[in-house]
């Protein structure tokens, strides 16, 4: 799955959960990227990074925002929903 597919999807499902994807400008190093996802108070309850590439992201960092985000998405998140 490539970085903007998994970006996609996050938001998505935030969107369902009233959740809000926020980019932190200026935090990631080199081509990374830093989100964190908050709530309706403005609340930061998740944070997850990707690359800024276009390649697929490897299956260990994949599975790494996998776990990252289950308590907020739900367990296996990314196999479609």
């Amino acid at each position: 799955m490539k970085p903007a597919q998994v970006l996609t999807l996050v938001r998505k499902l935030a969107r369902q959960d009233h959740l809000i994807v926020e980019e932190l400008l200026k935090r990631g190093k080199g081509s990374h990227r830093i989100f964190i996802l908050v709530d309706a108070e403005g609340n930061e309850v998740g944070r997850f990074g990707l690359t800024g590439h276009s390649r697929d992201l490897p299956w260990k960092v994949l599975e790494n925002t996998e776990r990252t985000l289950a308590h907020l998405l739900g367990e296996k998140w990314t196999e479609g929903r």
